[in-house]
């Protein structure tokens, strides 16, 4: 009798640490996900993307995954988003691998972001046969938009001049002055002009003219 009073204390203390230890590590508990119809009438969106890219945790436990899509099933996504879930899997955080590809149900959180849990229907693509065939093909997301270049407007090259038609006129040109559309006062300038020659060419003139020239011995 005292000696199974030993192993009774030692079942008690065995059970007291078992229960004493903290529930959260099977906290996390799922119901069977739904069907993949199902799942997606449930989700904000559903998309196949290749991770590329996985941050540290914050100050609230979650941990936020880079992925690049590469067909959406359900919502409207670009070409690169990123999916939020807690780090720890006690709270139903999901794991992502970084190169791996997913079919993913996400939620929007009321932050905002897309969220997953290991509670959705989110699984890799190898295992994702029964789901592809009941969501179809897919749509491609649209294409990232190109960087604006400053567009260059070329100078403008102004068109030679057409040659002249075959036997039209020569243009004419004008030679000398155009007395008559000068009017009055062109002609005034022109008879003053005349005048001002007329009287510079008489004060050139020798005012004593020169003799007979006698020749020597005359």
């Amino acid at each position: 009798m005292h000696r199974q009073r030993p192993i009774l204390l030692a079942v008690s203390l065995v059970a007291v640490v078992v229960w004493a230890v903290p529930h959260e590590v099977q906290a996390c508990s799922c119901m069977p996900p739904p069907a993949p119809t199902v799942a997606r009438d449930q989700a904000e969106a559903v998309f196949e993307a290749r991770v590329e890219a996985v941050q540290t945790s914050d100050s609230n436990g979650m941990v936020r995954y880079g992925l690049a899509v590469q067909r959406v099933f359900k919502g409207d996504l670009p070409a690169s988003t990123t999916v939020v879930t807690r780090s720890s899997s006690a709270a139903c955080g999901r794991s992502f691998v970084v190169g791996k590809s997913y079919l993913l149900y996400a939620h929007r959180t009321p932050e905002g972001d897309l969220g997953d849990t290991m509670c959705s229907r989110t699984r890799q693509m190898g295992t994702a046969d029964e789901d592809l065939a009941a969501l179809g093909a897919g749509t491609p997301p649209p294409a990232p938009a190109a960087p604006e270049s400053q567009s260059r407007e070329p100078p403008r090259i102004e068109p030679p001049a057409a040659p002249p038609a075959l036997g039209a006129p020569a243009p004419t040109t004008r030679q000398g002055c155009d007395l008559a559309g000068s009017g009055p006062a062109g002609l005034a300038s022109l008879v003053l002009l005349a005048l001002r020659r007329r009287r510079r060419a008489a004060t050139c003139v020798s005012p004593h003219p020169q003799g007979p020239v006698s020749e020597p011995g005359a």
